[in-house]
Order: C-alpha cells, then sequence, then structure tokens
C-alpha cells in the first residue's frame, strides 16, 4: 500500500500526514532510527496512525466531515491560544506521527491484550492456581504525547456555559 497524503483538502483514502522524504528528513535531524526502506518506512508510518487514531476522543474539534479518511482536518481546534485553520495539519500533528512511527521501528504501540482473572483451573484431578488479579503493559510515549498535547482538549480549564 503506497502513502495517500492528507494534505487538509479532505484526501480520499489518505492514510498518512507526512511523506516518506519529509518522514528521513525528520528523523535524519532528530537522530532517530528509521527502517531502511521506503517500504518498510510507510508500515512505521501506518503504525503511527494507528496510534493517533487511537487518540482521537481526545483531541480538540471535530472533524470536518463524516465521510473524511483519517482525524484531520478539524474544526474548532486551537494551538496556544490561536485558531487551526479548518482545512489545516498541524506540524505538531505531524511530528507526533513521525515520532510514533520511529518508535515502531523497535516495539509495538498498540497490542491487544486478554486479562484473565481466573483464581484457580481444574480439569479433573489437574488442578491450577493462578496469581490473583492480571496484569497489562501500557506503552507511554512521551515524545509523541509532547508533540500531541497542544491539540488535546484540555481538562484543566473550567468552561462556564
Amino acid at each position: 500500500m503506497a502513502l495517500i497524503i492528507e494534505d487538509g483538502s479532505e484526501v480520499i483514502n489518505a492514510n498518512s500526514f507526512v511523506t516518506d522524504l519529509e518522514y528521513t528528513t525528520y528523523a535524519t535531524a532528530k537522530g532517530l532510527v528509521v527502517a531502511a526502506t521506503a517500504e518498510l518506512r510507510e508500515v512505521d508510518l501506518f503504525a503511527g496512525m494507528d496510534y493517533l487514531a487511537s487518540k482521537e476522543s481526545y483531541l480538540q474539534g471535530r472533524r470536518v466531515s463524516s465521510t473524511q479518511a483519517v482525524l484531520y482536518p478539524r474544526i474548532g481546534v486551537y494551538i496556544f491560544g490561536y485558531s487551526v485553520a479548518s482545512d489545516a495539519i498541524p506540524d505538531n500533528l505531524k511530528r507526533s506521527q513521525m515520532e510514533a512511527a520511529a518508535y515502531s521501528t523497535s516495539g509495538t504501540l498498540l497490542s491487544n491484550t486478554e486479562i484473565t482473572n481466573a483464581q484457580t483451573e481444574k480439569l479433573d484431578t489437574l488442578s491450577i492456581t493462578y496469581f490473583k488479579g492480571g496484569s497489562t503493559s501500557t506503552v507511554n510515549l512521551q515524545r509523541v504525547n509532547v508533540h500531541l498535547q497542544p491539540l488535546l482538549i484540555d481538562t484543566n480549564s473550567l468552561v462556564r456555559t
């Protein structure tokens, strides 16, 4: 699958906010390790998009259209107190995708987990006892989130209506 870049005009079937060239240029400037081939870098950029999609419910504003392929462009977004045009793709979002893509070369961004809380299982005379509870692990992507933060809903302020 090839990258189809969303430029703010609601590109049909868009699947990335950045090109391979933008990604490799950014990674080189930041000293990040990225995949050696364009095809593998695309896979990483797709993983970055999936991570961003998982954060959509926390983003400011709403999609411009219910039929657009990806989470931007959006209406009602403010960065540092300034309105973002409804046809813009913020640089913060692009940096977030690229940071997530770079991380995905060495780790999993999103995982499917199952927690089994059974204390004991018994089959005939065989009995197995597990620890109580269960555990999960999550990835905290600070390098991604630092760029994404200005685009998120501010939960630290009160609004009167």
